[in-house]
């Protein structure tokens, strides 16, 4: 029998839906204590102030569930959600949003005796006190009673503006036992951007935006500057790995350090490239070889030519034979031109390719090493010279590789002179790290003036946002 929905549910839902809708938003600041959620009224009265949210969650726990029985892995969860929950508590935060092997907290700024400890400090806290505990205590105790398993989690920490308003149904009118489903939503931007930042930190790091990162004490050989991509979207902010609490001079702990994602000692870039390396040179190997053999055939064609000239110039016939065997001569010559650059621009496109396919994360630039990147980059302006392109058009071609290479491996005049590039040429001006490049390498003069110039000559909003930043710099 099909199920089917009844007026009665039909009317209670959409009474429901208007009410919410119809309701104004009535907003109430935040005081100094997070309303647990009884306290909140279930009605469009949203509680809203300033924020730090932390998400954190175990690493690799699907790994974990098939190394492990179920019973086992309920301990596993319950000890590491039991640590969490203290660090969050114990720091000022309150615990919230729980999801399987994760969890939210949540910090609020707060002052005592005339001192005020920001929401920012307060997570920051706790995510070394999490670090702390994982390493410290419960991967020891999991070494000795889990056969050497150890955990290993990522933090991300966002700091804002948040509304919090609670959602869901209470009970069911025919039915008194059914127990009310309600929880609360913590609504802004904020939120999803510590569970994105959460998602990008690697094992044991913690992944902090620029607002908290400016309410912190930052230590400029703790935190890193970073950009890491999800999808298609940038994330910029600062990490830190394994910065954990000191222990008191009494504890005597020892620390066991969770496995790190596997990656059998190859990175990203170097794991694409040997997948296609291979291919890559048989490419190269034939293309070199080919245009190897077309130079040999040209000089063939010639030396036949020149032997045809002197036994065939003698009559007019000949003469005649000599001139429809020079054209078709001629024709092959111009076809076998064509194919040596078929062959050239070929090879650009395939070593071109390498970068896109290739394009590797921050610490693999530096990893694989600058002779590496300086002869690819070199032998691209070989290849493109072949192909009769200009430098300044293998600069656009390679644009954003190009900065990131020289700027991850401190080259910040060569980064400079593409941004430059870009700007007299280019249809666009690449923002990626574009006020390190121009305050490490000290130059701006020229770019502002390529800037102004193509501004004079169309108004294009990229190049007026590059020169708007330029000033907001100083200069």
């Amino acid at each position: 029998m099909a199920y089917s929905l009844s007026k009665d549910e039909f009317e209670t839902a959409k009474n429901a839906i208007e009410n919410i809708l119809t309701q104004k938003v009535e907003n109430i600041e935040l005081t100094d204590a997070i309303p647990p959620i009884d306290e909140i009224a279930d009605s469009n009265k949203v509680f809203k102030g300033k924020l730090s949210i932390l998400f954190v969650d175990m690493r690799k726990s699907t790994d974990l569930t098939d190394e492990i029985k179920s019973k086992k892995m309920v301990k596993v969860y319950r000890a590491f959600i039991r640590s969490i929950i203290q660090a969050i508590r114990y720091t000022g935060g309150y615990s919230r949003q729980f999801a399987g092997d994760g969890i939210m907290g949540v910090f609020q700024d707060s002052i005592e005796d005339d001192i005020k400890t920001t929401s920012s400090e307060k997570a920051l806290n706790a995510a070394r006190y999490i670090l702390t505990l994982i390493d410290y205590c419960l991967n020891p105790k999991m070494k000795k009673y889990m056969d050497g398993l150890g955990v290993a989690c990522g933090i991300g920490i966002c700091t804002g503006n948040i509304m919090v308003t609670k959602v869901g149904m209470r009970g069911k009118e025919a039915d008194e036992a059914t127990e009310n489903e309600l929880g609360i939503v913590w609504v802004g931007s904020t939120t999803n951007y510590a569970s994105r930042l959460c998602s990008l930190a690697t094992p044991r790091e913690i992944f902090i935006d620029e607002t908290t990162f400016k309410e912190i004490d930052n230590e400029q050989d703790i935190w890193t500057k970073t950009e890491r991509l999800k999808g298609t979207k940038a994330f910029e902010g600062y990490v830190s790995k394994d910065y954990y609490l000191e222990l008191p001079d009494n504890v005597n702990a020892e620390l066991v350090i969770g496995e790190d994602e596997k990656d059998n000692g190859t990175s990203a870039i170097e794991q694409i490239f040997e997948e296609t390396k291979a291919e890559a040179l048989s490419l190269i190997d034939d293309i070199s070889k080919k245009s190897a053999e077309l130079s040999i055939a040209l000089a063939n064609i010639k030396k036949r030519e020149e032997n045809l000239e002197m036994r065939e110039n003698q009559t007019s016939q000949k003469e005649s034979r000599l001139s429809q065997k020079e054209q078709q001569l001629q024709d092959m010559q111009i076809t076998l031109e064509e194919k040596d650059k078929r062959n050239h621009i070929n090879e650009y496109n395939l070593n071109r390719d390498f970068f896109a396919k290739a394009y590797p994360s921050d610490p693999a630039i530096k990893q694989i090493g600058k002779d590496f990147w300086i002869k690819l980059i070199n032998d691209m302006y070989l290849y493109g010279n072949r192909i009769e392109k200009e430098k300044k058009d293998v600069i656009l071609d390679l644009n954003y590789y190009l900065i990131d290479i020289y700027y991850d491996l401190d080259m910040y005049e060569e980064a400079y002179d593409v941004l430059c590039v870009c700007a007299q040429y280019g249809e666009k001006v690449l923002f990626r790290n574009f006020e390190g490049i121009v305050r490490k390498s000290g130059h701006w003069a020229s770019l502002k003036g390529k800037l102004e110039t193509r501004i004079s000559q169309s108004n294009i909003y990229d190049f007026q946002e590059a020169l708007n930043k330029l000033k907001d710099m100083g200069y």
